[in-house]
């Protein structure tokens, strides 16, 4: 679960906290750590993504059960059915950490180097068949040809809503005669790119909430997705009608997640 807070005017992200045994190392925070930083006085704020989680997702649901099921057909059976079981799930697990992994790298690489005004850095963080220098590039091309100019853009913006009771960060923020929210969305490989296919309801309940916490009145939407494996990208904007829906979705989320989460009486 992710979770923010504001100190001093400035969103902080609470996604981790010192673990009790080793505060040294950290783990992923939980809901009872919001619980026990509220009686501390301090607000956490769930994201964005962790208020959509609690709507079941068939499709990767699927998935995960299609990738365990591939991995225990190429793994021979031992005498021990329950080493063979943990051994199938980690397998898996390791299997699945990919695509994550290549899609957070990417998100880096164009948080870092869209629009750069820096040539001196380098591109090549990770390796991906060397498209990276030309989905930057295809990026910023079709940003151009929206009228978007580098000064209009902000990149990994922050947000809080403590009105509503969220927060978030958008891959990029446009203002300017146009206010734009966009987010990245990474394929690892060419059979799941899939031009004018990709975009589902998620997609936009989750632009929905980022634009409303910033641009209350008017913006527009869209998601950008990108193939790792070929440097294809496609860019889908989202129609008003189906931003409206998507933040009616997300208010309905949000009050489940606050319902089942949290004491009513003490969080917005």
């Amino acid at each position: 679960m992710h979770f923010y807070t504001k100190q001093d005017d400035k969103v902080q992200a609470r996604h981790f906290v010192p673990m009790a045994k080793d505060p040294s190392r950290n783990r992923p925070s939980r809901v009872s750590d919001a619980k026990k930083a509220l009686k501390n006085g301090e607000q956490w704020f769930p994201s964005v993504t962790t208020v959509l989680n609690v709507l079941d997702k068939p499709a990767l649901v699927n998935w995960k059960v299609d990738q365990h099921l591939q991995q225990a057909f190429s793994i021979p059976p031992l005498q021990n059915e329950l080493m063979w079981i943990d051994k199938v799930k980690s397998v898996t697990r390791n299997a699945m950490d990919v695509a994550p992994s290549a899609g957070t790298d990417m998100h880096k690489i164009l948080e870092d180097h869209l629009f750069s005004s820096d040539p001196a850095m380098s591109r090549v963080l990770v390796e991906m068949d060397g498209w990276e220098d030309e989905i930057v590039d295809k990026i910023e091309m079709k940003l151009d040809r929206l009228g978007i100019a580098p000064q209009d853009i902000y990149k990994e913006a922050y947000f809080l809503d403590d009105g509503v009771g969220y927060a978030g960060c958008a891959d990029l923020v446009v203002m300017n005669d146009e206010c734009w929210v966009i987010d990245y969305k990474t394929k690892l490989t060419a059979d799941k790119f899939k031009p004018s296919k990709m975009a589902y309801p998620d997609h936009t309940r989750q632009l929905a909430a980022y634009g409303m916490a910033l641009f209350p009145n008017k913006f527009r939407a869209a998601n950008i997705f990108i193939c790792l494996e070929t440097g294809e990208i496609d860019f889908h904007e989202h129609s008003w009608e189906s931003i409206e829906n998507g933040w009616l979705d997300f208010q309905d989320c949000l009050n489940i997640f606050k319902r089942n989460t949290f004491n009513p009486t003490t969080v917005a």
